[in-house]
């Protein structure tokens, strides 16, 4: 029998949240930003810099997101709103002269967030799961999903200000736009995937030609960025021309040659931390150190099947509530 209910009614997608929601908004569109070469005259080249040695303190950030369940909240009028129950977490693998890496200011979080400015609230679960309630204005069917993914960048960036206050020279896993403090600090954005062709086309065929230790010419993103391309490792011959390939973002405020040294240096140590195909499945291109923070923060976030347990059972009990009330 059809249920019509008389109070807000909330509920759980029958099916794991890896497979997707119900539905699925477009994806974006990739579009073609042609950035300015801004060494050699404007000419492309690829730059073999001399090895100057690794910086002495070195820290990697990254974050990791999951999507645990798929709500629905059903109002009297029949109208439905979607939501999602997620978890974030980030943090930093800090890399010191005679130390072993150290996993570090690691922060985690989990959230029912809902779209069209409603808030849902769970009460905590018996087995330690709890959700803050959280809403987004937006009616676009992968809203709440965006706001998981602002708050798992947030986070990173409140991890990276602390260590970029330190002084550290810091690798952020992911383009530099959440970084709130001074450009000027020691930062490089560490860039895996390619959506976008950032070059005009006959230089941009020319990217895979870079070699481990190389780099290409260096361009400008953005008035307040830079961005060159290095090669950490080799994938294997069966792979791809852009294999291996990753794009390092520098802040302009420091200056240009300040920048190229950056990305001089950068090239020649990065490789360092290259990670290996029996390890990863993304190898070479993830980096070690960012691999072994994933691997720690999802085992922060715990099962995701039990997650979605809680949920349920959170569920069932809100719901129980308001038809007591």
């Amino acid at each position: 029998m059809n249920r019509t209910p008389h109070r807000p009614f909330v509920g759980v997608e029958p099916f794991d949240a890896s497979h997707g929601a119900g539905f699925r908004a477009g994806e974006d569109e990739t579009h073609t930003v042609e950035c300015r070469v801004v060494e050699n005259g404007g000419a492309f080249r690829i730059h073999r810099p001399p090895d100057a040695g690794r910086p002495p303190r070195i820290c990697f950030v990254d974050g990791v997101r999951r999507t645990e369940a798929h709500l629905t909240r059903t109002n009297p009028a029949g109208e439905t709103t979607t939501g999602i129950a997620g978890a974030w977490g980030a943090g930093a693998v800090l890399i010191e002269p005679g130390k072993p890496a150290a996993i570090s200011h690691v922060a985690t979080g989990r959230a029912v967030i809902f779209a069209e400015g409603h808030q849902v609230r769970l009460r905590p679960h018996a087995g330690g799961w709890r959700w803050a309630a959280l809403s987004v204005e937006s009616d676009e069917p992968d809203a709440a999903t965006q706001h998981l993914q602002r708050i798992m960048r947030d986070t990173e960036a409140e991890v990276a200000d602390r260590l970029l206050a330190d002084g550290r020279l810091t690798v952020f896993d992911g383009p530099l736009h959440s970084i709130r403090r001074s450009r000027t600090t020691p930062v490089v954005g560490y860039v895996k995937t390619h959506h976008r062709r950032t070059l005009a086309i006959e230089q941009w065929q020319r990217v895979p030609r870079v070699g481990v230790g190389e780099r290409s010419s260096m361009f400008a993103m953005r008035d307040d960025l830079y961005a060159c391309y290095i090669r950490v490792g080799d994938p294997g011959p069966w792979a791809g021309p852009w294999a291996g390939i990753a794009r390092i973002e520098v802040p302009a405020s420091a200056g240009r040659d300040q920048a190229i040294a950056t990305v001089d240096s950068a090239a020649q140590w990065l490789p360092a931390f290259a990670s290996a195909l029996h390890r990863d499945a993304r190898a070479p291109v993830n980096l070690a150190p960012v691999g072994q923070l994933e691997r720690h923060l999802h085992h922060l976030l715990g099962d995701s099947r039990l997650a979605l347990r809680a949920v349920r059972e959170a569920v069932m009990q809100l719901n129980r509530e308001e038809e007591a009330a």
